[in-house]
C-alpha cells in the first residue's frame, strides 16, 4: 500500500507551472548575490565567497556557464557602465521574474529543511 504523508509533497511540488525548477547551488548563489547589489563578474565570485564563508567557491568558468543560463531565461540582466578610466564593465542584475524565481527556491528550501528536521527529531538526533 503507498502512503503520502503532508510531508512527502510540498506545495512547490504541486504547482503547475512546470517551467519551475529548483536551481543548481552556483544559481542560487549568484542570485542571492545579485538581491544585494547589481555586480560584475569578479564582485558575484566574491559575494559567494562572503555569503557562504569561504564554504562555496564560484569559479570563472562555472559563473560565466551559469549567467549565461540566467541571462537567456531572463533571471539575470545585464548592462554596461562606463568607467572613469573610459573602460567599460558588465554588471548583472536580478530582474523582477528573478526576484520571484529565488523567492520560490527559499520557500522550497525551508519546506526541505523543515521535513529534515522532523525526520531527524524522530531519530532522535539534533539537526
Amino acid at each position: 500500500m503507498l502512503c503520502i504523508s503532508k510531508c512527502d509533497i510540498s506545495n512547490y511540488d504541486m504547482e503547475v507551472n512546470n517551467e519551475v525548477k529548483p536551481l543548481s547551488t552556483a544559481a542560487l548563489h549568484i542570485l542571492l548575490a545579485l538581491a544585494e547589489s547589481n555586480l560584475h563578474g569578479y564582485g558575484i565570485m566574491q559575494s559567494v565567497k562572503r555569503q557562504s564563508a569561504g564554504a562555496y567557491k564560484l569559479g570563472p568558468g562555472t559563473l560565466y556557464a551559469n549567467l549565461d543560463r540566467l541571462l537567456a531565461s531572463g533571471l539575470v540582466g545585464e548592462t554596461e557602465r562606463q568607467l572613469e578610466d573610459g573602460d567599460t564593465r558588465r554588471e548583472y542584475c536580478l530582474t523582477a521574474s528573478g526576484e520571484r524565481v529565488l523567492r520560490a527556491e527559499v520557500r522550497r528550501l525551508r519546506q526541505v529543511v523543515d521535513v529534515a528536521r522532523t525526520r531527524l527529531g524522530k531519530l532522535g538526533r539534533d539537526a
